[in-house]
């Protein structure tokens, strides 16, 4: 048989074994394209600094403490799904060994003196991320203010009602409209009427009768004159009747005092009668103001304490009045009582039916005051966070008293004057806290470091993860069978 040449051969190989050739290339390929990812990674990574859960979990003492957002009792070292939920696990940062073992850091390691809390430690560029602002515990002035809105009224002890004593026709009307300024004495309307027209000429017959007749008629004309006078008619006007005999036709009203027309129901040529009121005017340079104030601040409120008002026409202008008045009941429906305020109104800018804003203030000596963003009211107890060395937050239980006074609480006790707290990305803090103490007061459940009481008067609670037999190794409240949950 002729043998091939070399080229021959070599076609035919490549023939024969082009599929194993084309399967070995794309390896090749596929392995120096990963070699070349991987150099590219590892340079990028050596260059930048690390980030995500990667750096959260590669700290200067070791692992990160994992644990489960729906249930914060479930720790564990390393990520992976927590047993009850199978929700994929967090990180939460772990103190430094330093942290944990320097000295001075008492407060870090001690129980939390509120249970399902713990003390927590939080950098200062972590702290300016979250917006944390730092005040302090202050002593101050007590000033209970009572707030309340009020409607402006005429002063009741100020007002005049004018009636006829007699009844006859309206002649003629002085004043016409509601508002009008008028002074005392001056008139008001005219009206003809029949009995004041005879009343005139009865006095004037007996007073003639004793200058002419001599007969004794004085009893006569005393009663005709006192009648006259009952009827409002001024005492000049008698004189000038009997010194020229000559009668009014019409007897005029006058208005009894000075101050502004408030009402007015007569017309010109109407008929009136003695029960039918014709004006009320008032005096307006001195005004209530009515206001409602809640039966809880009933003892804040006594006759003769100073009051600030303000009216929304002049809201830089302050005013200032005085109570004069407290309603004896409460009324039932709104569970309020109605509280007067007297208020000067020379100036005339107090107006009847004007919402005025009023503030009553009650010293109640001096106390620690904080600001009211400073305390957590869970309901159960009033929770505060004191600021301590190396920037740690302590919870501090503590108790306020019920009366607000502004935006500020008084502190009764867990606090002493001049300690630092945190007024502002509290809520923040104390959802650290509870994750931290793992979970807070659930009823059978033993977290890490501390007992089954949250901590309160258990062990000496542990803020750094309990070490175990692997890498995940699971912390969880005894008692329960996790083998009977479903997944």
């Amino acid at each position: 048989m002729k043998s091939l040449s070399a080229p021959r051969r070599g076609r035919d190989f490549l023939i024969r074994h082009w599929g194993k050739l084309l399967v070995l290339q794309v390896v090749l390929l596929v392995g120096l394209g990963y070699l070349l990812a991987t150099m590219i990674a590892g340079g990028s990574a050596a260059r930048s600094p690390r980030t995500g859960s990667t750096a959260a979990s590669e700290t200067t003492t070791g692992a990160t403490l994992w644990t489960c957002a729906m249930h914060p009792q479930v720790r564990q070292k390393g990520p992976g799904k927590c047993p009850i939920c199978r929700m994929d696990l967090t990180p939460v940062a772990k103190w430094s060994d330093a942290t944990d073992t320097s000295a001075g850091m008492e407060h870090a390691d001690a129980a939390p003196s509120v249970p399902g809390h713990a003390a927590v430690v939080i950098p200062k560029t972590f702290q300016q991320r979250i917006g944390v602002r730092i005040g302090r515990v202050e002593k101050g002035p007590l000033h209970m203010t009572v707030e309340s809105m009020g409607i402006v009224q005429p002063d009741e002890t100020r007002i005049a009602r004018v009636n006829i004593k007699t009844e006859g026709w309206v002649d003629k009307l002085f004043v016409n409209f509601v508002g009008q300024k008028v002074h005392k004495g001056d008139p008001l309307l005219s009206i003809y009427s029949p009995q004041f027209l005879s009343t005139q000429q009865e006095l004037l017959s007996s007073l003639r009768a004793e200058r002419t007749l001599g007969v004794d008629q004085q009893s006569l004309s005393m009663a005709a004159r006192r009648r006259l006078e009952l009827w409002d008619v001024p005492a000049d006007e008698i004189d000038r009747l009997a010194r020229t005999g000559e009668p009014q036709k019409d007897l005029v009203l006058r208005s009894p005092l000075t101050g502004t027309v408030l009402e007015r129901s007569v017309y010109e040529k109407q008929y009136v009668t003695p029960e039918k009121t014709l004006y009320v005017i008032g005096d307006l340079s001195t005004v209530w103001v009515q206001a409602q104030v809640y039966e809880y601040e009933i003892p804040h409120v006594e006759l003769g304490q100073p009051a600030t008002v303000t009216i929304p026409s002049l809201p830089d202008r302050r005013f200032i009045g005085k109570v004069v008045f407290v309603q004896p009941t409460v009324e039932e429906v709104t569970r309020t009582v109605q509280v007067r305020i007297e208020l000067p109104n020379k100036e005339g800018l107090f107006k009847p039916g004007m919402f005025a804003q009023i503030s009553i203030a009650h010293p109640m000596g001096d106390g620690l005051l904080v600001l009211t963003s400073a305390i957590l009211r869970t309901g159960e107890r009033d929770i505060a966070y004191r600021v301590e060395p190396e920037d740690h937050f302590v919870p501090v239980a503590v108790t306020i008293s019920p009366i607000r006074f502004g935006d500020r609480f008084q502190v009764l006790e867990g606090l002493a004057e001049g300690e630092q707290i945190v007024i502002s990305a509290n809520f923040l803090i104390d959802s650290e806290s509870r994750i931290r103490s793992g979970g807070g007061d659930m009823a059978g459940m033993q977290h890490a470091g501390h007992g089954g009481n949250g901590g309160a008067g258990g062990e000496k609670e542990k803020q750094t993860p309990v070490t175990g037999h692997s890498a995940h190794e699971e912390t969880v409240a005894p008692g329960m069978d996790h083998s009977k949950v479903q997944h």
